[in-house]
């Protein structure tokens, strides 16, 4: 009988697993069971949440572990959708999943299913605080979903956001938004691809994970005038994102930047903003690590490419850059990295970053800005590396400064071709390379975050416009003793290197960087 007991106390102590339920708006029905929407062949056509949702589909509270499958190619629209409200939460072993099984689909191949609000502001209602999707619970997981057809009215919303703790949004395609006219880009009401809520909230946003998620707004309304959408507003991880034709790539507080792709910035409606990463603070605790970025291709003035801290007061701030690739940027005023804040900001360690500008300088601040800043490793391409007004600059070695003349030379030795038409620019193409073999060797420093810049050098992500996906190339080790290559790169030694396609499900710790 003791056995016995104790074998029936353990049972009932296990994490429950959850369900799997079929959700297809072409062949589902709401008023069946939550036992008959267990199978494919007779799904639900919405999940707990969704507007449209009604009968036993609208009265199922999903517990931790359960997963909701939407059929691939298939189309809900903006009475379906009127606001996803997705209050419900899972557990930290037990997370619920809203996503796809990539076997279960219509059409010859399977594409994500979509979400469609056509061409209406398909979130403007209270329940949802004018979010399209709004996940307002606890572990929670959504995963490859086309949102489109978001149309902004001047209310305040965005088209993604998140209010609890960890949430993961994952694979989402955002695209094809556009607004009812007037302008936007200055005011508490302006939208936002994605939100992360934080502490002026409650203390949201704890463990909350963006990844390898596509804002694209190339065909948007807002194409050929200034812009209107920003693309990530606040984040505790970003990582492997790509957000191009937006006004605000990545905008208010952080603690992890990784492996995105920004481009294509412009301004906003207002002429307001311009800012490709804008780290205006820490989302929590005291570090900031912003690394493997690529970002390029600004085409407006007075914004910012990467601005450190830019809001910032606290001296006990401490912000980590490396491994990030910023060219093609010249009509911003800011062009290579910059430090912010309206006093004393912390300290900041730059290693390891290709920069080119052909004026300006690679790092800079301005007359408020007075932090200290670090530099190593740098293939900075520009008349200048560093130009403080105030605070102080560091040189900590290994550093490599070139012209555009010099960085692309057919002369010898070097025989550089450092360039912007390369499959990943600016990477060095042969051992006799300028910044090959002369670096600084960091490995001493590498603890906590740094332990990530001693791993490798840049992911370096570009962006898969065909199935609108994040690539990212195989990277190469930084060797553990002896020096290090200067940039973002450690040349491969000849080997080709291919880019493939990231998956899902990684686990993300703050201030460890994928590789």
């Amino acid at each position: 009988m003791t056995y016995r007991r104790f074998a029936l106390l353990a049972l009932l102590c296990l994490p429950l697993s959850g369900a799997t339920f079929y959700i297809s708006k072409t062949n589902g029905l709401d008023t069946r069971s939550s036992t008959t929407a267990q199978s494919k062949a007779t799904p639900w056509a919405h999940i707990p949440g969704m507007a449209g949702a009604t009968s036993n589909a609208a009265g199922y509270s999903p517990n931790p572990g359960d997963r909701f499958i939407l059929y691939g190619g298939d189309t809900w629209g903006s009475t379906d959708l009127g606001g996803v409200n997705l209050t419900y939460s899972g557990s930290s072993g037990s997370t619920i999943y809203i996503g796809v099984d990539q076997t279960w689909f219509t059409g010859a191949s399977w594409t994500r299913p979509i979400w469609s609000c056509q061409a209406t502001n398909c979130g403007n209602n209270s329940s949802t605080l004018g979010n399209v999707v709004w996940l307002a619970g606890n572990y929670l997981t959504l995963d490859n979903i086309e949102v489109t057809g978001y149309k902004y009215d001047g209310s305040s919303s965005n088209i993604v956001a998140t209010y609890g703790n960890g949430i993961t949004v994952e694979n989402l395609y955002i695209h094809g938004w556009s607004r009812t006219g007037g302008s936007c880009g200055s005011g508490t009401n302006d939208p936002f691809a994605m939100t992360m809520n934080w502490s002026n909230f409650g203390g949201e946003g704890t463990g909350n994970l963006f990844q390898y998620n596509v804002i694209d707004g190339s065909d948007s309304s807002d194409i050929g005038g200034n812009y209107c959408f920003g693309g990530i507003l606040h984040g505790n991880i970003v990582h492997g994102n790509i957000v191009r034709y937006v006004y605000d790539g990545m905008n208010g507080i952080f603690n992890v930047i990784d492996g995105n792709l920004v481009e294509y910035n412009n301004l906003s409606t207002t002429g307001d903003h311009c800012n490709m990463i804008y780290p205006q603070g820490v989302f929590s605790g005291t570090v900031i690590q912003v690394s493997n970025n690529v970002v390029r291709h600004s085409v407006c003035s007075g914004g910012t490419t990467i601005f450190m801290l830019a809001n910032s007061a606290n001296p006990s701030y401490v912000a980590y850059a490396f491994n990030n690739v910023l060219y093609d940027n010249e009509v911003n005023s800011d062009k290579g990295f910059s430090i912010g804040g309206p006093s004393t900001n912390g300290t900041f360690y730059y290693y390891n970053n290709t920069v080119v500008t052909a004026t300006g300088a690679c790092m800079q601040n301005g007359s408020a800005g007075t932090g200290t800043a670090h530099y190593g490793n740098f293939h900075c391409i520009s008349p200048t590396i560093c130009n403080f007004v105030n605070g102080s600059c560091i040189n900590d070695g290994g550093n490599v400064q070139q012209t555009a003349a010099q960085a692309d030379s057919d002369s010898s030795p070097r025989f550089d071709q450092y360039t912007a038409s390369e499959t990943y620019a600016y990477s060095p193409v042969a051992s006799t390379n300028s910044t090959v073999g002369v670096g600084t060797d960091f490995t001493s420093s590498c603890s906590g975050v740094f332990a990530s810049l001693c791993t490798s050098d840049s992911t370096y992500t570009s962006y898969d416009s065909v199935n609108h996906k994040a690539v990212s190339r195989s990277t190469t080790s930084r060797p553990a003793t002896g020096v290090w290559d200067a940039g973002a790169y450690e040349f491969s030694g000849g080997t080709t290197i291919l880019p493939s396609i990231l998956g899902s499900g990684m686990n993300i710790t703050p201030g460890v960087t994928l590789r």
